[in-house]
């Protein structure tokens, strides 16, 4: 990526060409370029091509005082940006058809548009029925990722729901972080019915570990009069231990709308075009200015000393 830091001095050339060419139609059409500030009566192809070199030399001055520059982009270093884990209910309850397709089929499609809308921060993917699975560490490689999120499925794990095993995997998955903020979606259409410990008591633990460092905010699937009965009272809790909230989602744009919030309370530390680095590249352009400069005054003064008839 190149561009200029300060790219309006690039209007300074054009406008100095302009004054020029006003003052030496003014003076009339005898007097001839001596440098960029002054003029005098002179002729012949020697003096026009020094007036040039001169030009030139003016139009390298004004680059180098745009400050041209070369850019690359990095990926954040280990301190930026957020680190955030996507948990994901995958119990037998999430193919209930209450949302188009189903939960699963929605839960997955507004992950990926959060994925998306998140370039710049770390993502990682959680799974979990009766038992927890970390299939992405948070990473940058979205492409991955999203692959990761369209392959989880129901039936590769033994069925139940353990809330509180998949917040336990979530919060190991970010062990390693080494940012201020890490966040974790912890979403779930059930009740506990596998865990070995007890999801409030696992919040707890997550909360004396990390304190303020991660925010868990848990999305509860389905109705209120939803057979599969999902555990509000106990997400909202574990929401609350844990500096985040419970969000409700009745509809599969009720859960686009979860994400949404969460990208606002959430919002990235980093520009959303990337992360740059910049190489000055305007000493090159300054010294080919000051070069071209003075050997076309130089020439100039050689013209007007063979014309003055000077040894």
């Amino acid at each position: 990526m190149t561009g200029f830091q300060f790219w309006p001095a690039l209007l300074g050339f054009p406008l100095l060409l302009l004054i020029y060419g006003l003052v030496r139609r003014r003076r009339g059409r005898g007097v001839v370029f001596t440098g960029p500030f002054s003029g005098t009566t002179s002729s012949g192809a020697s003096a026009g091509f020094a007036e040039a070199v001169v030009w030139a030399g003016v139009l390298c001055l004004f680059v180098a005082l745009a400050r041209p520059r070369y850019g690359y982009q990095r990926l954040p270093y280990a301190t930026e940006g957020l680190d955030i884990v996507i948990t994901l209910d995958v119990s037998t309850s999430m193919l209930a058809r209450d949302f188009s397709p189903n939960r699963l089929s929605a839960a997955k499609q507004a992950a990926l548009r959060f994925i998306r809308g998140r370039p710049n921060d770390r993502i990682g993917l959680t799974v979990y029925a009766a038992e927890p699975l970390i299939l992405c560490p948070p990473t940058f490689d979205h492409s991955t990722l999203s692959r990761f999120v369209e392959r989880a499925s129901i039936g590769n794990l033994q069925d139940g729901t353990a809330i509180g095993a998949g917040l336990a995997a979530a919060a190991r998955g970010l062990g390693g972080s080494a940012t201020t903020r890490r966040v974790i979606v912890l979403l779930s259409d059930g009740m506990e019915t596998a865990g070995m410990v007890d999801p409030i008591t696992v919040a707890e633990a997550v909360h004396t570990l990390h304190g303020d460092s991660i925010a868990v905010y848990t999305v509860a699937i389905g109705t209120e009069d939803d057979p599969y009965g999902v555990d509000r009272e106990t997400l909202a809790r574990i929401a609350q231990l844990n500096n985040g909230r419970l969000f409700d989602a009745y509809s599969a744009r009720d859960l686009a709308g979860v994400y949404e919030s969460i990208d606002s309370l959430e919002a990235s530390t980093l520009p959303p075009e990337g992360l740059f680095i910049y190489i000055d590249r305007y000493l090159g352009w300054l010294w080919a200015g000051v070069i071209l400069v003075l050997f076309g005054s130089f020439l100039r003064w050689r013209v007007l000393k063979i014309i003055g008839g000077g040894e």
